[in-house]
């Protein structure tokens, strides 16, 4: 590389990394939120290093993670701005990789860059990066480009490879992104990568190195995920082909919210609505057609149109653990589409240099175009720029976090359920039954919210009424444990 294209990567690399510090400057003094406070707060087994090296530690998915935490807390203690700033950085590191991997894949500065300032704005990342218990997809984020940063080089020594593969395994025990980082890079080896004689391991071998990991990483998914995340499935009654509908339309709806994230929110009503998501809808073919014109574009576009394939095959490969083919925790959450929505990053850099370039041929209206084409840019980056600002700010502390949820997705039934019990937890009663009504007022069928006003009157000591709400809860779910024994010790009470 000539001195001049390294000045020009070095003062590129340094703008990315400004640009992504700063527009999350503002979630740096945010709280500890929800998970934060069991996995951080009020984890004593993090807090003191020496008893966590003697107790707690072990190798298992995740340590990694687990070890940033228990780093900073020796440094900062339960002050969250270092916890943040941990994640700003990993995010920043992650940009940066981006645009150094796109430009070695592709060879194209203006592409590597674009790419990576859509990403670097892009608002469907403030979960990962804004909410310290999510930073773990944008930690694995990060070892998954050095990786394939390795991978990808045009002549694939030993010494490469071997870093390739030490980095898949750092990823592997900070977070799941990792597990189908063996199929990226075979992908890359059947579609993209030039032949060459002087890699140092012949392809039949590197693939049967990289099938083999595959598979151990397709069990280590399959007994993290199922054993994990089975509760969720039992709530949602997902069964059959029920499930796989709600699969396939999960992926419309990822699509449109990566494109238009014009509302954050924690629980996607999408998820909850349970009537409606797993039966048979014009989405549904949606979706079909979505994955066989993805198909066709990928192959047809291998040829001329390389990074369009590369971005197609980089979203659905990084997007498969979180595809509910293997149930994970939430049908839809933003964190998990923090690594996937670089591909379509990719697509949109290329599409508008496509676009670019077409214009320069037009020498009819060109300056004009030039000028529209460049606004059409700055103002898309811009918009993406600001939502990612404002919803920063929704992370500043659990009851404003709720609360955008809330008027985000008005018929977000669990984000009504959470605030309604954050405001229990904090003393203030009346709230936590207001919120509670409220929640019933838009789906009364929800157990779990009339036993836990039955529990909250009658600690009020409002016996009638909390009878009320246990016989509603048991009227719905006859079966429901806690509203039996709650009713049970309503009756004792009356009886006195």
């Amino acid at each position: 590389m000539k001195l001049k294209d390294k000045t020009v990567n070095f003062i590129l690399i340094i703008l990315l990394a400004l640009l992504s510090i700063g527009i999350y400057a503002n979630s740096l003094h945010g709280g500890f939120l929800i998970d934060d406070q069991a996995a951080i707060l009020n984890d004593n087994s993090i807090h003191s290093l020496k008893e966590y090296f003697s107790k707690y530690f072990s190798i298992k998915q995740g340590v990694l993670w687990e070890l940033s935490y228990v780093f900073i807390w020796q440094i900062a203690g339960a002050n969250t701005f270092y916890f943040h700033l941990f994640s700003v950085l990993l995010n920043t590191g992650c940009v940066i990789l981006l645009y150094l991997l796109c430009n070695v894949l592709f060879k194209n500065r203006q592409f590597a860059f674009l790419a990576a300032l859509i990403f670097a704005v892009h608002p469907i990342h403030t979960e990962a990066v804004s909410w310290i218990s999510a930073g773990h997809y944008v930690f694995s984020a990060m070892f998954f480009l050095l990786s394939l940063l390795f991978y990808v080089k045009p002549c694939l020594t030993a010494f490469n490879f071997i870093l390739a593969i030490f980095f898949c395994i750092l990823g592997l025990f900070s977070g799941n992104a990792a597990i189908v980082l063996p199929v990226i890079f075979i992908s890359y080896d059947l579609f993209f990568r030039e032949k060459s004689a002087n890699d140092a391991i012949p392809l039949k071998i590197r693939l049967w190195v990289l099938s083999s990991i595959t598979l151990v990483c397709a069990i280590f998914l399959w007994a993290i995920f199922l054993s994990r995340n089975n509760f969720m499935h039992k709530i949602f009654y997902f069964r059959g082909p029920s499930y796989l509908i709600v699969t396939l339309k999960a992926l419309v709806y990822y699509l449109k919210i990566i494109y238009l994230p014009l509302a954050r929110g924690l629980y996607h009503p999408f998820a909850y609505n349970t009537t409606d998501i797993n039966k048979v809808s014009p989405a549904l073919f949606l979706s079909l057609g979505v994955i066989f014109i993805s198909i066709f574009a990928f192959f047809k576009c291998l040829k001329r149109h390389k990074p369009i394939s590369f971005g197609i095959a980089w979203f659905f490969i990084t997007y498969l653990p979180y595809s509910n083919i293997v149930p994970v925790c939430n049908i839809v959450s933003e964190r998990y589409v923090y690594l996937p929505s670089a591909g379509i990053c990719m697509i949109l850099a290329y599409l508008f240099l496509k676009a670019w370039d077409a214009i320069n041929i037009n020498q009819q209206g060109r300056k004009v175009l030039r000028i529209i084409a460049m606004l059409a840019v700055v103002l898309f980056i811009i918009s993406y720029a600001t939502l990612t600002i404002k919803r920063n700010r929704e992370y500043k502390d659990i009851i404003t976090f709720w609360e955008t949820n809330i008027n985000n997705f008005p018929d977000g039934l669990m984000a009504y359920n959470n605030l309604a019990g954050t405001y229990y937890t904090m003393g203030e009663t009346e709230q936590a039954l207001a919120y509670s009504w409220i929640n019933l007022m838009i789906n009364k069928d929800q157990p779990h919210v009339w036993c836990n006003l039955g529990k909250v009157y009658f600690e009020k000591g409002d016996l009638k009424i909390s009878r009320y709400c246990y016989e509603e809860a048991l009227k719905i779910d006859k079966g429901f444990l806690a509203a039996t024994l709650g009713l049970s010790a309503v009756k004792k009470a009356e009886k006195k």
